[in-house]
This record gives structure tokens, C-alpha cells and sequence, in this order.
């Protein structure tokens, strides 16, 4: 449901070009990053401000803490900073400068109301304790100084000032805490204005200023946020606009290269990049695809051609044997007719059994399932037919038959076989040896006859379709020349080959060898 609901906010998303996505992710990438960077920035520079006004307020404490008990005035024109001073008994007291007026203010106080100022705010007449800032004890050890981190009430015994600054209330602020020497009754008298106070120590509370750090981190942060992060994401943008589109050139390029060949320019390649990434290799598979389509369609008009002019052959043969005895039927024997047509028309099913077969075994498929199949029991049943004294033909002997079981279809294998054993008694003198053995994983079917033998230029020619070495033959001897092409297209299919090899000496004659993989859990002997 929800899936759903997304779904038309996201259509003009899937429907842009990716160069204009890319533009819009790197956008909103830099948006992103430029805005944490920002605030990262904004706070590295906030740290170093409070860095540096927690090293002026200790140089302040100290001032300040040196001044009062010994009655000196160096603090009144120098210092910055808020502070106020707690008596022995809690007391806030204000700090007052040498005319009277409370000179604890964080700005210029310029309408001169001396009370109204940060730290004043929470102090006033008469003294009161004020329970954020305890007093040192009086036994502490002199010149004692620490930070100390407050949480500030959210209200004020005095009214807020804007003049003064931000006001402070509910937040947690910085403070040196230090503590003064002895202070007489006199001096307390000066810079209290308050009677009768006792010698005492006296604990000093100095603002860290926050202010500076706050207002340096507000304006860094804008001007990141407002100018920068905008300029940024543009110029982002555009350079991933324009780098996107030069990446995307090779794949226009391969799209063109396309288009031509999807008119029928199957000889042509579509153009690899320079460069060794994923587009260079969908170029290059690309090609290599477009190699195997066209040797794929060359084939297959070979084999339309070659079948056709196969198929010619018998077709006018079996119909001139009609139209002669129909255009002349006196003293035709027409049973004889009859078994010439019916002759020419088996040829004719033959020839088509085999091209349906070599469709079906070129065809790609999956993983060979199926209970496996012994090579030797094939072989040696097809032997056996072959060596009765009633077939004629040369004589079979089977050399060697080891079991072997190996995948695939029984039916196919078994023309494999007899494919092998028609070539060779087609053309053997005397006599054909079959062997089967196993070999390094593989069951290797051997078929050699003692005939006039195949030419090495002319071994790896006799697997193609329609191939006789023997042209003056005729072709009711010789065959329609898919027999071997068969045979390495059925080898293939379970990932065998088919070869013709020297013959043993002393010659002549020809060597058939496949080599099949054994069967899944099949024994292997070397």
C-alpha cells in the first residue's frame, strides 16, 4: 500500500535521462554534504572561540583577583568580561568600579544603568545568596581556580537590558571560579558598598563569554549555508551533467553501431572505448556477440542453401520417374514405378530425419539429466548387427570394450555410434576395429577402417554439412554428407569432441576418435 502511494512521486524520476539524475543526485549529495560540513565547521569555529575567551577569562580572574584584595583600580578599564563577587556566607555581591556604579556589564552599558547587565541580572539589593554560585571555603588554598559549568535560573531579580546582550537565562554557561587573597573591611567596603563586612576571602565568578563564539559560529554557518552550499550544489551539478554525458558517448556510440547493424549490416562492430571499464567490456561482448550472430546466420544460409540443393536432387528424380510413364504409360511397369518413387521418397525422409535431428542437437539446452548410458553396451550391440555374415560389407571386430558410462540421450548416442560405423564401412576395405576405453575422465570411442583414409587438410572439413571427399561417387553410395556432422554435433552436446586422427601404422586408412565425459560418480582409470 505504501509502495503504492510512492509510486507516482517517483514516475517523473524513472522517467528522466540519467544524465539528469546523476545531476540531481550529485545535487542533492553536495546539499547534504555541504550542509554537515557546515555545521561542522560552524562548531570547529564555535570551540575555538570558547577556546580563546576561557583563556582571556582566567587572565581576567587573575587580574580581578589580584586588584581587590590590595585595592587597585587596573580592572576597571581593562576588563571585558561579567563577574561577580560571593562573600563568605553567600552573599552575590555587585563589583563596583571606582564612581559608585557597578561595572560588570559585557557591553557598554551606554545608558549607564550599571545593574542591568548579564550576570547582574541575577543579583541584587539587598544581597542574597544565590544558590548556583557557593563560596569557596575560607581554608582553600590560595589562588584556587577551576571551571565550573552552570546551569543558569530561568528567571532574573533584575530586568533584561538588549543593550547588555543575549540574556542568559535557563542556559548552561562557563565560569572561572577563583578565589582572592584576605580581603580587608575597607576594601570590601569599596568595591562592595556594602558596611561592616569582615576581613574575609572572597570567591570570584567570571563569565566565559558566549557570545562571541555564538555569533562567529552564526555567521560562518550562514554564510556557508546561504552562499555557499547554493553555488556549490550548482556548479555540482552541472560538472556531473557534463561528465555523465561524456561517459554516456561510448554507449551512444555502441547504440549507433547497433541501429546500422539491426538493418542487416551483420559485418559490422560496434566501437570499444579506450578505456578497460564496464563499458569496454559490454563493447567488447557486444562484438563477440555479433560474431556468433553472424557466423549463426552464415550457417544457417549455408544450410538453407545446402538443403535446398539437396533436397533438389531427389525431387526431380523421384518426379521425372512419374512424368515419364504418365507421358508415355503403354508397357510401363507400373508396380516398378511405384518402388522407384517410393525409393526416392524414403531418400527424401531420410534426408529430412537428419536435418530435423542436427536442428534438434545444435539447439542449446540445460544440464543433461537422466540415468547414464554405457558406451560399450552401445557399441558393442551395433557391432554385433554389423558383424553377421548375411550384412556383406567389410568385417567388425570390437578391440576393446570397457564399460563407460557417460550422460546423454540413449537415442542420440546410439546414431552417434552408427553414424561412426556406416562412414567407416562405407569406406573400408576389409575390415573396421572398434574400441572403447577409458581415459582421464573420458570414455574415448575409437573407430578405425583400412581404406583409402581422409587427408589432414580434409579432417576437420568432412564435420561440415553436406561435405563428400569423394565427389565422383555416387550419392546413393556416398550419402547426403550429414552423417559426421551429426556425430560432432551430438559429441558437443555433452561436451565431447570429435576428431579424425593418423591412422596406426602401416596405413593407409582413417582413425575416427570421440571422446565423451564419463557419467557423475562413473570410475576412472588411467
Amino acid at each position: 500500500m505504501r509502495t503504492d502511494r510512492l509510486r507516482p512521486l517517483l514516475r517523473p524520476w524513472h522517467r528522466s535521462s540519467l544524465r539528469v539524475r546523476a545531476a540531481l543526485g550529485a545535487a542533492l549529495a553536495s546539499v547534504l554534504a555541504f550542509s554537515v560540513a557546515a555545521l561542522w565547521v560552524g562548531g570547529a569555529v564555535h570551540d575555538q572561540w570558547t577556546a580563546v575567551a576561557e583563556k582571556q577569562a582566567q587572565d581576567s580572574a587573575e587580574l580581578v583577583a589580584h586588584d581587590i584584595p590590595t585595592g587597585a583600580q587596573t580592572w576597571t578599564s581593562t576588563l571585558k568580561e561579567s563577574f561577580l563577587l560571593v562573600l563568605a556566607d553567600g552573599q552575590v555581591a555587585f563589583p563596583l568600579s571606582p564612581n559608585g556604579r557597578a561595572s560588570i556589564t559585557i557591553y557598554p552599558n551606554k545608558k549607564g544603568l550599571g545593574p542591568s547587565t548579564l550576570l547582574g541580572e541575577y543579583a541584587g539589593l539587598p544581597p542574597e545568596p544565590f544558590a548556583p554560585l557557593p563560596p569557596y571555603p575560607q581554608d582553600v588554598s590560595p589562588a584556587h581556580t577551576e571551571q565550573v559549568r552552570i546551569t543558569l535560573p530561568d528567571h532574573t531579580r533584575l530586568w533584561h537590558w538588549p543593550e547588555n546582550g543575549p540574556s542568559l537565562t535557563s542556559r548552561d554557561v562557563t565560569m572561572v571560579k577563583r578565589v582572592t587573597d584576605p580581603v580587608s573591611s575597607q576594601a570590601l567596603r569599596q568595591y562592595t558598598g556594602i558596611l561592616g563586612l569582615p576581613e574575609q576571602r572572597v570567591t570570584i565568578y567570571l563569565l566565559v563569554n558566549p557570545t562571541v563564539a555564538d555569533q562567529a559560529e552564526d555567521r560562518i554557518t550562514g554564510i556557508l549555508l546561504r552562499y555557499v552550499l547554493p553555488g556549490a550544489t550548482l556548479f555540482t551539478a552541472l560538472i556531473a551533467w557534463l561528465v555523465t554525458g561524456l561517459a554516456l558517448r561510448p554507449v551512444e556510440s555502441i547504440r549507433r553501431g547497433m541501429a546500422r547493424i539491426g538493418a542487416g549490416a551483420f559485418h559490422e562492430r560496434v566501437p570499444v572505448p579506450p578505456s578497460r571499464d564496464a563499458i569496454a567490456r559490454l563493447a567488447e561482448t557486444t562484438n563477440t556477440t555479433l560474431g556468433r550472430l553472424e557466423h549463426a546466420i552464415d550457417e544457417q544460409r549455408r544450410l538453407v542453401s545446402d538443403a535446398s540443393h539437396e533436397l533438389r536432387s531427389p525431387l526431380a528424380a523421384l518426379r521425372n520417374s512419374l512424368e515419364v510413364p504418365l507421358a508415355h504409360p503403354a508397357g510401363v511397369e507400373w508396380p516398378q514405378v511405384v518402388r522407384d518413387a517410393l525409393t526416392g521418397t524414403e531418400r527424401l525422409q531420410l534426408l529430412t530425419d537428419d536435418l530435423l535431428l542436427l536442428a534438434a542437437v545444435e539447439e542449446p539446452t540445460g544440464p543433461l539429466g537422466g540415468e547414464p548410458v554405457d558406451l560399450a553396451d552401445l557399441v558393442g550391440e551395433q557391432v554385433a548387427e554389423r558383424a553377421h555374415p548375411s550384412t556383406g560389407g567389410p568385417a567388425f571386430l570390437a578391440v576393446s570394450l570397457e564399460p563407460a558410462p557417460v550422460p546423454g540421450s540413449e537415442l542420440r548416442l546410439g546414431r552417434l555410434v552408427r553414424n561412426l560405423l556406416d562412414n567407416a564401412a562405407r569406406h573400408a576395405g576389409t575390415a573396421v576395429a572398434v574400441s572403447v576405453t577409458v581415459e582421464d575422465g573420458h570414455a574415448v570411442l575409437t573407430v578405425t577402417d583400412d581404406g583409402p583414409g581422409i587427408p589432414p587438410k580434409d579432417r576437420e572439413r568432412v564435420f561440415d554439412r553436406f561435405v563428400r571427399l569423394d565427389d565422383a561417387r555416387s550419392r546413393d553410395a556416398g550419402g547426403a554428407g550429414l552423417g559426421l556432422a551429426l556425430v560432432r554435433s551430438i559429441a558437443r552436446g555433452v561436451d565431447g569432441t570429435a576428431a579424425f586422427t593418423d591412422p596406426p601404422p602401416p596405413g593407409p586408412g582413417a582413425r575416427a576418435v570421440v571422446r565423451l565425459p564419463l557419467a557423475a560418480g562413473a570410475p576412472d582409470r588411467d
